[in-house]
């Protein structure tokens, strides 16, 4: 009897444990369906999207700009394109999102897809700017964004507040003493610009430049030679730079603007430089045929087909044309002899006429012919081969014919003695 009543006992604990480890495999089992379903449902939230647009309400000045960043926030594991759009836009402003380092204006943008652990975002920047003339007031600007599947859409209100007197943000400051400078084409102008940061707090900043196309632009220190993209400024200080611009040496001769702008996260600072370009005057000389040389009859006027162009960037004015004769009995003549305005990119063919003197002996002679205006001059050799006329040789012959009868006649007349 006491056999049977412990094998009862041991019976009965062994189903006891074994009920109770599948217990807790099925409620283990729950939980972990329970979990993969809350996560299933978060990442297939009904919206696919959320923006977060910080400031709805702000005051600004007339005339000033005024940005925030704008985050788009992806609630789902695939990538959402999502559409941005700005209504109400009053007369005169000025009002883009734009994406951010390098700053363009955007109407959509594509958010990755979020991971189990962190929704994955985008920022752009939301900028308006505002007119100098506008009336003080509330100005309201609708804001819509939705996604391409068109599920999810937020429209949101920011109110400008708009007064007479401009609001001090602080943030950056970006000033030049001497904002113009001038030089000639393809040459290097330094302009020196200070970049001060008007916060209580360290800023790293980055430095960029709009200029014109084919232009260069590099950023330095103060006393540096090292080009650089960003500067660490330290709260409440200043640091000055030196800024390098290259100009093309085909540039036109006028004025350019150089847009410079600093930016630290939200904050940012425009600096308006401008290159005033003289241009250059490049006088290039030569014959229509390429050489430097010509063939002539003595007492013959010659004409030659002679070249003049600007390769340069500026008119040249009042360009005249000098000639070193190999002795005053020669004639050089242009037509037209002065020529009032050569511009950028101009030939000009002339005339020039050449002259030697009857008697000139056959040979090969140098002209130095010199083109000149106030701006610029130019040099050049010419060579000039000189043959006698027809006429001249004829008579040289008979000259040496009638010697040599006349000596024949001697030495006859004393062979006859």
């Amino acid at each position: 009897m006491r056999i049977g009543a412990a094998t009862t006992r041991a019976r009965t604990s062994g189903c006891f444990f074994i009920c109770l480890f599948l217990l807790s495999v099925g409620i283990v089992s729950l939980t972990a369906a329970a979990e993969k379903t809350e996560q299933n449902a978060a990442s297939q939230s009904k919206e696919s999207f959320n923006l977060i647009l910080p400031f709805k309400d702000l005051t600004v000045g007339q005339g000033q700009e005024v940005s925030m960043d704008v985050e788009v926030v992806n609630r789902r594991r695939d990538p959402v394109e999502v559409s941005l759009s700005i209504d109400g836009v009053p007369q005169g402003w000025d009002v883009n999102f734009n994406s951010r380092y390098p700053s363009y204006p955007i109407r959509s943008i594509m958010v990755q897809g979020s991971d189990q652990t962190t929704n994955k975002s985008t920022t752009v920047e939301f900028k308006a700017k505002v007119p100098e003339n506008v009336k003080p007031g509330n100005y309201q600007i609708k804001v819509t964004a939705k996604d391409a599947a068109a599920t999810t859409q937020y429209v949101e209100t920011v109110t400008y507040r708009v007064t007479s007197k401009k609001v001090e943000t602080g943030g950056l400051q970006l000033t030049s003493q001497y904002p113009v400078l001038t030089t000639a084409s393809g040459q290097t102008l330094k302009f020196t610009v200070d970049l001060k940061n008007q916060t209580n707090k360290p800023l790293t900043t980055s430095m960029v430049a709009k200029p014109p196309q084919g232009w260069t632009v590099r950023f330095k220190p103060q006393f540096g030679d090292q080009q650089i993209s960003s500067i660490q400024l330290k709260e409440n200080a200043t640091e000055t730079l030196s800024v390098e611009i290259d100009s093309p040496a085909n540039a036109e001769a006028k004025e350019y603007p150089v847009s410079v702008q600093a930016r630290a996260g939200a904050f940012e600072a425009n600096a308006n430089l401008k290159v005033t370009l003289k241009g250059t005057q490049d006088l290039k000389m030569g014959s229509a045929t390429g050489t430097l040389n010509t063939s002539l009859t003595a007492g013959t006027k010659t004409p030659v087909d002679f070249l003049v162009g600007n390769a340069g960037t500026a008119p040249i004015r009042n360009l005249g044309f000098i000639t070193k004769k190999p002795n005053d009995k020669w004639q050089v003549d242009f037509r037209p002899d002065k020529i009032a305005q050569l511009d950028p990119g101009q030939v000009q063919q002339i005339k020039m006429e050449v002259l030697a003197p009857d008697r000139t002996i056959a040979g090969d002679y140098l002209l130095n012919l010199t083109a000149n205006s106030p701006e610029v001059n130019k040099s050049v050799e010419f060579r000039v081969t000189v043959s006698t006329p027809t006429i001249w040789n004829w008579v040289g012959f008979g000259i040496v014919g009638l010697v040599v009868i006349g000596l024949a006649v001697v030495f006859f007349r004393l062979g006859r003695r």
